[in-house]
């Protein structure tokens, strides 16, 4: 051990001996000589296996320790309850003979323990952005008790707040915190999946006259992929469907054999998947094993009970447990240590695909990733021309991470002019009332306002104004009106995102979960990876009755989806143009990549544009965004009789014009600028307080985000 373990406390010591650690990792070094070298604030960026949560709280609490601090000294910030409850956990069985005190803090925890700790603030609070929202919307006399005294700001997972609502709103609160109780803590950013760390750096620093030193794992991980290829035929002429069931039942199998014996995590990419697959594969491991108990479901509609059931399973070392989870086991709720995470399907991002392969490997074992691609030839969507897109995005997504180390930078949104509401009511929520001026300097001076300017938020003031959400005194003087004190009183206004209200379903042992939609009496329901049958409807209080049984059903989701990032679109192409061999593929998966590859030169894919009967296809490889950009720059040009488009991948655009004269009338509507292409039809109001804003804003900050122009086709 170096000399950082003489200077941690008796406790920290006591619990580095119980782990038996040889040596501090080397994110642990690094980040312990830069919080001794001087006040920047840190962002860690390292692997989820790395140790950057003890890197990030072991000098906070020696700190604390040596120095305690007379109201709270270190906030924890969190984006779930479930990462809140875990490091709750994790912090009070290390800090329990310290005199350190440590406060989890959301919705769901207990107000006799918050009362408590209103009492006597100080240690360690642990809260989600929500939370801490509603506390500093309170009394500034509060702020001041629970905060003057605060050092430090622990932000985990902090790639999920740079590129949201959520996360500028959180810049808001914690500014409006610093400036009310006088402090001026050190922020420690923590996430696994940056490849660009400029925007995340930038955003920790924002409104803090700090810059932000970044600490990079200087250990590269070890890490493998092996993808592999499941093709369902449809059933032949006269119906026979044998070869399908064979085909389907051949990759529960190969699903079952790659998790049992062990402890995994299957990740897909929808409720509905997590349904289905948890639930075959549990039938499958019945007939073969005689026991599918050991199989759980996770995702967002499922009830904390049966979550916490799998966590806790998967936490104990006695058992052999496989997890079929959505997103919600993708952030760093400590699950202990995994032999391996399949992936079914492409994951939606490759920072998704860093984040669930870094669940696995923990304790300094290597990362290993299996992902089954599918595809069902019975779903027209399956393949493009013959080319399996989900195994070409696999291996272009594995490329990416594995071989360039890149994942996809945060978005940079410019005009939340939903947010700016939420905080002009949230600073006059506490106030008699404020001019222009006053609100310019202490609203619209934060950081994620920096690109509005002053008239625009005088159209947003007066627009607000004139729908009496604020009252207009004669000396100029905003007031909250009756109606924004519906919204700026409402017991959600701390949130700035909106919740999808789902109906509760109730066992006889207790809440399963929510489905979307009512259903009918007698109604079979899959949730939480069983069958489910309807026996009582409550529309009263939105619930239904149930009792478990057999049969089959299938419970949809509805639920968006990421966009795809030019760079993965432009890897794509580069996969199947080329010879590489990978040999991260399993036989299957060469043998339908060749394939793919020799359609692609086929059918023109690897060009822009090929024809077709009575006009062109376009095959632009560019990203989500930019292909909903060209395919209203082409809805936009004069002889083109249709445009239909399978996104983002190809464009079939019905003209009698050449493509010469296509391509430069399009690129003559894209030089005008996204604004220009705009339609009055657009569904602009999209968050949760964007009702409250003028239309021509949302237009405004519509065309920023959805709409990218600056791409040329060749």
């Amino acid at each position: 051990m170096t000399d950082h373990f003489s200077s941690l406390p008796w406790f920290l010591r006591e619990y580095v001996h119980s782990r038996r650690w040889g040596s501090f990792r080397a994110i642990q070094e690094a980040t312990f000589d830069y919080f001794r070298r001087g006040d920047d604030h840190i962002l860690i960026s390292a692997g989820t296996s790395s140790g950057k949560t003890e890197a990030a709280m072991f000098p906070v609490i020696t700190s604390l320790y040596n120095n305690p601090s007379d109201t709270v000294g270190a906030l924890y910030i969190g984006p779930l309850k479930a990462l809140i409850d875990d490091q709750f956990d994790r912090m009070d069985g290390i800090l329990r003979e310290s005199g350190i005190p440590v406060t989890g803090w959301h919705g769901d925890v207990d107000r006799n323990r918050k009362a408590r700790f209103l009492d006597a603030p100080s240690g360690i609070l642990q809260i989600t952005p929500e939370s801490l929202q509603n506390i500093v919307s309170g009394d500034p006399d509060i702020i001041r008790d629970l905060f003057s005294g605060l050092r430090f700001v622990i932000i985990d997972e902090v790639h999920t707040f740079v590129d949201s609502d959520r996360g500028a709103q959180l810049q808001c609160c914690l500014h409006r915190m610093e400036v009310v109780a006088g402090c001026d803590p050190r922020r420690i950013g923590l996430s696994a999946t940056l490849s660009d760390t400029a925007l995340a750096a930038n955003w920790l620093s924002s409104d803090t006259g700090r810059r932000t030193s970044v600490i990079r794992d200087p250990s590269a991980s070890d890490r493998s992929v092996c993808v592999r290829y499941r093709g369902f035929p449809v059933p032949d002429e006269d119906g026979d469907d044998t070869e399908r069931k064979r085909a389907i039942t051949g990759f529960y199998r190969n699903l079952l054999e790659e998790v049992r014996g062990g402890k995994c995590i299957v990740f897909v990419n929808s409720r509905y998947d997590a349904e289905v697959i948890g639930r075959s594969l549990r039938k499958v491991a019945e007939r073969t094993m005689g026991n599918g108990d050991w199989i759980h479901v996770h995702h967002g509609s499922v009830s904390h009970e049966f979550r916490r059931r799998a966590e806790e399973d998967l936490k104990d070392p006695s058992k052999q447990v496989t997890v079929v989870s959505t997103v919600t086991l993708e952030l760093g709720i400590d699950i202990g240590e995994l032999d391996r995470i399949v992936q079914v399907d492409a994951p939606f991002t490759c920072t998704g695909m860093v984040q669930r392969m870094g669940r696995s490997g923990r304790r300094g074992g290597g990362q290993r990733m299996v992902v089954f691609c599918r595809e069902d030839s019975s779903e027209p969507w399956s393949s493009v021309d013959g080319v399996s897109m989900d195994l070409v995005k696999a291996i272009a997504m594995t490329e990416l991470i594995m071989n360039e180390g890149w994942t996809e930078p945060p978005v940079d949104r410019r005009y939340p002019f939903g947010l700016l509401y939420h905080q002009t009511m949230e600073f006059l929520k506490e106030s008699t009332g404020a001019r222009f001026g006053t609100l310019s300097s202490e609203v619209l001076s934060m950081k994620p306002f920096s690109e509005i300017d002053k008239d625009a938020y005088k159209k947003l003031l007066r627009h607000m104004v004139s729908s009496g959400q604020l009252v207009r005194m004669e000396d100029g003087t905003l007031l909250i009106g009756p109606k924004g004190e519906k919204v700026a009183f409402g017991h959600d206004f701390c949130s700035v995102f909106k919740v999808k209200k789902e109906i509760d379903v109730i066992s006889p042992d207790g809440r399963v979960g929510s489905i979307q939609g009512v259903p009918d009496e007698g109604e079979l329901i899959q949730l939480a990876g069983r069958i489910w049958q309807v026996i009582e409807v409550r529309s009263e209080d939105a619930t239904v009755l149930v009792e478990e049984t057999d049969g089959s059903a299938e419970t949809p989701w509805k639920s968006g989806t990421p966009d795809v990032h030019p760079r993965v679109m432009s890897k794509m192409r580069d996969v199947l143009g080329s010879d590489t061999e990978y040999p991260y593929l399993d036989p299957a998966a060469s043998n339908r990549l060749a394939l793919c590859r020799t359609f692609a030169r086929n059918n023109g894919m690897l060009s822009t544009f090929s024809e077709i009967e009575g006009g062109i296809r376009l095959f632009p490889w560019v990203g989500t965004i930019q292909f909903d950009t060209l395919v209203r720059a082409l809805r936009m040009v004069n002889s083109v009789d249709r445009v239909y488009g399978f996104r983002p991948y190809y464009i079939d655009v019905l003209t009698r014009l050449p493509w010469d004269d296509v391509l430069e009338r399009v690129n003559t509507i894209l030089s005008h600028g996204p604004s220009a292409l705009v339609s009055p039809d657009d569904i602009v109001r999209i968050g949760k307080y964007d009702q409250h804003v003028p239309k021509d804003l949302l237009e405004l900050m519509f065309a920023d985000e959805r709409l990218d122009t600056k791409f040329r086709l060749e």
